[in-house]
């Protein structure tokens, strides 16, 4: 079953989002296990940096998947999910750049260093120097 939490990225169709593929250009992706604890709070309370960042996340939770992503979420993106990073990694949180490239794995969610990962990424620094 997935689970929305509030949203706070914009869902650009009405349709269930079923592949990440579909965010891409527009978001940067951080998945998360649900070993991590607090790992809902922690994103959340990040929410301004997060929201600066265009980054929607996805915490993969027996229940299915938590996230900010605003729209519906398939049941199927979860095993999808599941498949392709956690099921073939002992890394609990990933991080996806705005091209769909996967930019870094970690055992634990550390918010300041994603952030820094991020803000060194050459598309990161190109809009943070049109927005000024």
């Amino acid at each position: 079953m997935a689970v929305s939490l509030p949203a706070f990225a914009s869902a650009s169709e009405n349709a269930p989002l079923t592949e990440l593929a579909s965010l891409r250009w527009q978001h940067r992706i951080v998945l998360v296990h649900t070993e991590i604890p607090d790992a809902v709070e922690r994103l959340r309370a990040a929410r301004p940096a997060i929201d600066e960042r265009d980054i929607v996340w996805f915490i993969a939770s027996p229940d299915g998947l938590l996230s900010n992503y605003a729209g519906d979420i398939d049941d199927a993106l979860a095993q999808h999910l599941d498949d392709r990073y956690f099921d073939r990694s002992d890394a609990r949180v990933f991080l996806i750049g705005k091209d769909g490239g996967l930019k870094s794995s970690e055992a634990n969610l550390d918010l300041q260093r994603i952030f820094a990962r991020i803000d060194a990424m050459p598309m990161r620094r190109r809009e943070t120097e049109a927005a000024r």
